[in-house]
């Protein structure tokens, strides 16, 4: 005679629904939506504030314009207070006037972003350099500033 363990079917049964909710829960955070597109995370903790977007043109919007972060350095990025204040220098190598659209980044991590907000540095002149700066509203610690920049012929 040989003996076999044997389980209960309600104990079979919870194992089965616990894996299949343990499979629909990180099929939830694959971050792909049905059409292909990034979808929001539910992970985000209920502390965390949205991200901040203030863009008035989304970046490569007219087409015209070339990357130019080479171009563009933050002299400061820091916290001050409930916002963080962002300062810059933008400067021309070209031999004609140019204009940069900044869009700066604050990046929890190396690529959670906690805002964007866009800076227009119109007309620097050839071989001339700009300064630029913003303020952000948030009171989050702990970021880093990341840049992406276009420049156009102003």
């Amino acid at each position: 005679m040989t003996l076999r363990p044997t389980r209960s079917v309600s104990v079979r049964l919870l194992a089965l629904v616990g894996v299949a909710a343990l499979g629909l829960g990180l099929a939830g955070c694959s971050g792909d939506a049905p059409d292909g597109k990034a979808s929001a995370s539910a992970s985000a903790s209920a502390t965390e504030q949205p991200a901040i977007t203030e863009v008035q043109t989304p970046a490569g919007g007219d087409g015209d314009y070339v990357g130019a972060v080479k171009d563009v350095q933050v002299t400061s990025c820091k916290r001050d207070g409930s916002s963080w204040s962002v300062k810059g220098t933008a400067e021309n190598p070209e031999d004609s006037a140019q204009s940069y659209r900044v869009y700066v980044s604050l990046l929890k991590g190396a690529s959670d972003t906690r805002a964007v907000k866009e800076v227009d540095v119109d007309g620097v002149d050839a071989k001339a350099s700009k300064d630029w700066d913003t303020t952000i509203d948030t009171s989050e610690s702990g970021l880093s500033c990341v840049l992406r920049v276009e420049r156009f012929a102003a």
